[in-house]
């Protein structure tokens, strides 16, 4: 999927990023073909943790896989893999991480649809996974390819961004290159011929971000003014994806008006028609929106399971509608095929959009209309929205230690229990012959300084006066 977003605290050091404190993957939603990664195929509607690593500073979600960028470089993968898109050099899909092979010094990962793209550290990008629009930029289309290689005739790259069955390169220059399927001219160069190696998207310069959708392209770029920001598209339009007013695809950048002129964030989406929930059954198209500086966000195309941010409408959205207001604290937009995700600074995350695998992560799999807070989720750094689940990175919560509780009275244990985020479960008596703990705990289970997970029981054991007299 799409994903624009600002770095916590992250670094580039030998083509990969640092951080400063550990960093995990976590998903939820569909986990039909194992793209939750916790070793089951087991959809769930509220977040849990990838083993990835404790260095991950970037997710990337296609269709049915997931990618994970640690800050050696080195990139891991879970999910499908019918096309290869994992890159482990099999088509066996993985419900745990699995490391793609010969890739190092990566910077940035994309996923969408059932391939995978790398941005490594000297500009070079490489793909691996489904080929049948050429998407792989390796000179020929294929069925697909397990390993990663080298898009030819690319360097310089700064940034990538993966569409449906093509991708999006930036150049240090300011200009785009494209490749892949172009049948609705979402590579950008006046013509709708695909092209299994990179052109020039026409008439653009200055280019400062990138966003593939599902047959849409988006670019923002820098003005002369200061703190002014353009935005252009151009690709299919049967949902009104260019935002231009019209329902006609083009196959060259048009500027999009009606938006504001500072532009933080730019992401595309959509997705198979009626795979928006186990029962589908829902149109579907392109999407998009883009992130204002004062926190705004603007959305067009597709709104058939609200995942512009407002009520499920069937009519197409040709114009940017302001569907969050200023002050929303957003630093992060990444939509998926009908849902959208959004990180706000204080390492919480917003969903909205489908929610047929609980994919918006609320602990339900019902539909709801505006954004829900993702249940639980903290200390989050960034967001991926795929098919029907999603991906974050985040700080996890140390978990709590169960405190030493010898020789605290029932009453004291408890308020101790849940000062951690513990409770206190049974109280048992026994009889205290050493007379050293009469009415004060003697024993406990778990043992004091074992983590355990957040809200766990511990029980004690308090001592009673013995038959005969205490000294």
């Amino acid at each position: 999927m799409t994903v624009i977003w600002r770095s916590r605290r992250l670094a580039q050091a030998r083509g990969a990023a640092v951080l400063t404190r550990s960093h995990v993957a976590a998903g939820w939603g569909d986990n039909g073909e194992g793209q939750l990664g916790d070793g089951t195929l087991t959809s769930r509607s509220g977040y849990g943790d990838i083993r990835a690593g404790n260095d991950v500073v970037q997710v990337a979600a296609g269709s049915g896989h997931g990618l994970a960028l640690r800050s050696d470089g080195t990139v891991w993968a879970w999910g499908s893999n019918g096309a290869g898109e994992l890159g482990d050099g099999t088509t066996t899909s993985r419900s745990t991480p699995v490391r793609v092979t010969g890739l190092s010094g990566v910077t940035q990962v994309a996923a969408r649809g059932y391939f995978s793209v790398a941005l490594r550290s000297d500009g070079t990008v490489w793909a691996w996974g489904d080929n049948r629009g050429g998407q792989l930029g390796r000179g020929t289309a294929s069925n697909h390819e397990v390993t990663p290689a080298r898009v030819g005739g690319l360097a310089r790259v700064t940034k990538i961004s993966a569409g449906a069955d093509f991708v999006l390169a930036l150049r240090s220059d300011g200009s785009v290159r494209a490749w892949g399927d172009n049948r609705r001219g979402q590579l950008g160069n006046g013509t709708t011929a695909s092209s299994p190696v990179p052109v020039k998207v026409a008439g653009l310069s200055g280019v400062t971000r990138i966003a593939a959708g599902w047959d849409v392209s988006i670019a923002t770029r820098a003005s002369a003014i200061a703190a002014v920001t353009s935005v252009w598209t151009w690709g299919g339009n049967d949902r009104g994806q260019l935002g231009d007013g019209t329902l006609t695809s083009r196959s060259t950048p048009g500027r999009v008006s009606g938006l504001p002129v500072s532009i933080v964030g730019i992401s595309a989406g959509g997705g198979l028609i009626g795979h928006i929930g186990p029962g589908g059954g829902l149109s579907g198209g392109g999407f998009a929106a883009v992130l204002g500086t004062d926190g705004t966000v603007w959305a067009w195309g597709d709104d058939s399971a609200g995942q512009l941010g407002t009520a499920p409408s069937g009519i197409p959205v040709t114009r940017p509608v302001n569907t969050i207001g200023a002050g929303s604290g957003i630093s992060q937009l990444s939509a998926g095929d009908f849902h959208m995700l959004a990180l706000k600074p204080d390492g919480t995350v917003l969903a909205w959009g489908a929610n047929g695998y609980g994919q918006l992560g609320n602990g339900s799999a019902a539909p709801v209309t505006g954004p829900v807070q993702v249940t639980g989720l903290t200390g989050a750094t960034q967001v991926a929205a795929g098919g029907e689940f999603s991906l974050a990175v985040h700080v996890p919560v140390p978990p709590p230690i169960v405190p030493d509780l010898t020789g605290d009275t029932t009453a004291r244990a408890g308020q101790a229990l849940q000062a951690v985020g513990l409770v206190l479960g049974t109280v048992r008596s026994v009889v205290d012959n050493s007379c050293s703990n009469i009415g004060t705990v003697m024993s406990q289970n778990p043992l004091a300084g074992t983590a355990v997970s957040p809200g766990s029981a511990v029980s004690i054991t308090i001592g009673t006066r013995p038959p005969h007299p205490c000294p």
